[in-house]
């Protein structure tokens, strides 16, 4: 009697399933390419919500993908590391460009973050900022490329000099010093401001930005990575970018949810309130008329030249020294 062909059809069902799931399986951590992805702060902030977001919703590991978040010691070396090999894609104000360019960094940008600027002078609530009464005003700095170079356009509006007012460095946040009176105006990305004083004071504070401060408008933030890392790893490039934009958008369409993943795994960032505040006026800021990521010739040659004009940099380079748009999917 032959023997029954049950048990080996039970075998082989399981065994083709099995050979299903793993195909269907994401890519093992031994298969996936690691990207060092370092960041332009010394400390996480909502900025990082699409990176956290990609990392624990697996999108980066569906693009076969590991990524490891790196912090520079300051905000002047995010590109330094880049460019020594330290890291493989950055994060940096647009600003960081133009000087890296200027002193022989190799770095480029490899795709906007947020498409506009939203850098502003941040008052207390109820109070106002007057642009024709700046002069003698303590205003709170930080000592990034980007706020060097606003605070230039905004006394060039205001029609004064830099001893005119009294720039007084926050070594931590400015926005403390603001509310307790130790400054009279702070500066800053909108979406922190508001986070920080409708998170503690459950109060709105007043904003001057864009023209009426004479800051152009162009985007703050930018993706960047060294010319030598793209010409052989342009394939890793265009991944990171595909998965970062998946993350975008679920980040833009789940803005409570991925501010708690964020939180979570940023503790010291601030409260969830607070994140959710600032990422969902990020969110707002993402896409331009051709989406995400898109940079264009007149961003970069408006900065660059705006800077010239007041003193910033010695000259203009063409607008292919600071960025490319090769590697956006």
């Amino acid at each position: 009697m032959m023997p029954s062909l049950a048990p080996l059809k039970c075998l082989t069902a399981v065994a083709l399933g099995i050979a299903l799931l793993a195909a269907a399986a994401p890519a093992r951590a031994a298969d996936l390419t690691t990207v060092r992805f370092v960041y332009d702060w010394p400390v996480a902030d909502f900025d990082m919500v699409p990176i956290v977001v990609g990392q624990e919703k697996g999108f980066y590991e569906k693009h076969g993908l590991k990524v490891d978040v790196l912090f520079p010691p300051d905000a002047q070396t995010t590109a330094r590391m880049l460019a020594t090999k330290r890291a493989d894609i950055g994060f940096e104000a647009t600003t960081d460009l133009i000087f890296a360019a200027n002193q022989g960094v190799p770095v480029v940008a490899i795709a906007n973050f947020t498409q506009s600027n939203s850098w502003c002078l941040i008052g207390r609530p109820n109070e106002p900022i007057d642009m024709s009464k700046l002069k003698g005003k303590s205003i709170g700095i930080f000592t990034d490329s980007w706020t060097k170079a606003m605070m230039g356009f905004v006394l060039k509006k205001a029609g004064l000099q830099d001893s005119d007012v009294q720039q007084i460095i926050a070594t931590d946040d400015d926005i403390p010093m603001l509310l307790t009176k130790k400054i009279d105006i702070a500066t800053n990305a909108a979406a922190y401001g508001l986070a920080e004083i409708e998170d503690g004071a459950h109060e709105t504070p007043t904003m001057a930005c864009d023209g009426d401060i004479g800051v152009p408008d162009i985007p703050v933030w930018t993706f960047t990575a060294s010319p030598d890392w793209l010409k052989t790893n342009g394939a890793t490039a265009k991944a990171w970018l595909a998965a970062t934009a998946e993350a975008i958008d679920w980040s833009v369409a789940h803005p409570k949810e991925a501010a708690q993943l964020f939180t979570k795994a940023y503790p010291p960032s601030g409260s969830e309130n607070y994140n959710l505040i600032g990422w969902t006026y990020t969110a707002g800021l993402m896409k331009g008329p051709d989406g995400y990521f898109k940079q264009t010739d007149k961003q970069w040659s408006v900065l660059a030249e705006a800077l010239k004009d007041i003193g910033q940099i010695p000259a203009v380079k063409s607008p292919s020294t600071y960025y490319t748009n090769d590697y956006i999917p």
